[in-house]
């Protein structure tokens, strides 16, 4: 009876672990483009994306992204010039086609860089005065 309850928690442990493995390790990530067919009535995420090829990928992409996932908050990796998110995240390829959006609109690359700015002066203001005293 003990050995049952052993191998059923080992086989438990390495099911979880493999499958936490799997989401969490890191994947190249690329552009994510939308289709364009009509849309059916069923609604599936993925039916309505699509990861670019590289001739495919936008002019400002691997030129911006970079700030883009520090903006949202994602954690990346970059060897050999090539950025690499966790495989769950570039499983969503919603979220992806956003960041590439993201990365080719230069009114929402200046709002947000300026908001930076912004709360990099005022938190330096806030710093200097609480710590003089």
């Amino acid at each position: 009876m003990k050995k049952k309850i052993y191998v059923t928690l080992a086989v438990l442990i390495v099911l979880f672990g493999t499958y936490y493995y799997w989401n969490n390790r890191y994947v190249e990530l690329r552009p994510v483009l939308s289709k364009d067919e009509p849309h059916p009535i069923i609604i599936f995420q993925n039916d309505f994306y699509r990861i670019a090829e590289r001739n495919e990928t936008p002019p400002n992409f691997y030129k911006n992204i970079k700030f883009v996932l520090e903006r949202e908050h994602q954690d990346y990796i970059v060897k050999n010039g090539v950025i690499y998110i966790k495989y769950k995240y570039m499983n969503d390829l919603e979220m992806i086609w956003n960041h590439t959006l993201k990365t080719n609109d230069a009114d929402w690359l200046k709002i947000k860089r300026k908001e930076d700015s912004l709360y990099r002066i005022y938190r330096k203001q806030y710093e200097d005065s609480h710590y003089e005293k």
